[in-house]
């Protein structure tokens, strides 16, 4: 399965910043250029939207939208109208959101209604793909990718939708990390993890694209860097931390060489990168497409 790149796109620091960024992106050589669905910051459709107006080939993805803040049908028409926008750039990522404060009595209040809520969504996406109703059509029949840390979501994935999105993976350790930091997995938790799914896909496991957000730390001396990475996340060793899915430490080269070995261990084939400039992320994408190229183009056999 080939690589896909994703630039991660602030919805926060205002609309010309996300244009500007998505703008880079596109020039530097990602695939898409994403959004999260987050209180207090633009709405993801509507400024994925101003980006498609100032972009051509990129595409326009949330990561993730938060299904338990709309109504199924609702998002639907929403999502398919950002696809006639853009031209049928669209790349869609569900997950069932994080209940913080500021969500109360907004999203569902139950992990149970959340979960609902993704899988009523999933359910009218799909029914919109297939015929008009309230929604006004597709250009086309979109990748559906699912993010989550549970195992119905490993088999909701696993039954309905194109893809996965690792969020996390439990055990999740209890620990309060500073602003900014979030959980990274373990590495062999990861592997178990991403082997229920494929055994809950079946015959379907070698189709499912898996992917991640991940952030990216450029630095000439990795080792001294995982370490400083693991005083914080102390929960992993910094050989842990330099193996975990959602984060990758290194030169460009060694980067590279990462992404190469997830794709090995874990089947990572979609990254979504925050952490650098899209022009300085930009040399990993070429390392990474030029071996991936050289893997399995090989020898020609003689005529």
């Amino acid at each position: 399965m080939d690589f896909r790149f994703g630039l991660s796109g602030s919805t926060f620091a205002g609309v010309d910043a996300l244009v500007e960024a998505a703008v880079r992106a596109e020039q530097a050589g990602f695939d898409a250029v994403t959004v999260p669905d987050l209180p207090g910051a633009l709405s993801p459709l509507v400024a994925l939207a101003a980006a498609a107006r100032a972009t051509q080939n990129i595409g326009l993805g949330t990561f993730v939208l938060n299904t338990g803040l709309w109504n199924p049908a609702t998002v639907a028409r929403e999502l398919a109208t950002l696809d006639q926008v853009s031209g049928g750039r669209l790349e869609i990522a569900l997950g069932s959101g994080i209940p913080r404060p500021s969500l109360q009595g907004i999203i569902p209040a139950s992990r149970d209604g959340r979960f609902e809520r993704l899988q009523a969504t999933v359910a009218a996406l799909q029914a919109a793909f297939d015929a008009p109703g309230i929604a006004p059509g597709f250009v086309g029949r979109h990748r559906l990718l699912i993010a989550g840390g549970a195992d119905r979501t490993l088999r909701l994935a696993a039954e309905h939708a194109d893809g996965f999105i690792i969020a996390s993976v439990p055990p999740v350790p209890r620990i309060q990390l500073p602003p900014g930091q979030l959980v990274l997995p373990e590495p062999v938790a990861a592997e178990a993890f991403l082997a229920r799914l494929r055994s809950y896909a079946g015959q379907r496991a070698g189709q499912l694209v898996i992917g991640t957000g991940v952030e990216v730390i450029l630095t000439d001396d990795a080792a001294a860097t995982a370490e400083q990475v693991a005083a914080v996340h102390t929960y992993l060793s910094p050989q842990q931390v330099r193996s975990s899915p959602k984060i990758l430490i290194g030169r460009p080269d060694e980067i590279a060489g990462q992404i190469l070995e997830r794709r090995r261990r874990l089947g990572l084939t979609y990254y979504v990168m925050r952490g650098a400039s899209p022009e300085e992320l930009a040399a990993i994408i070429t390392l990474v497409r030029a071996s991936a190229h050289s893997a399995t183009s090989g020898p020609q056999p003689p005529p």
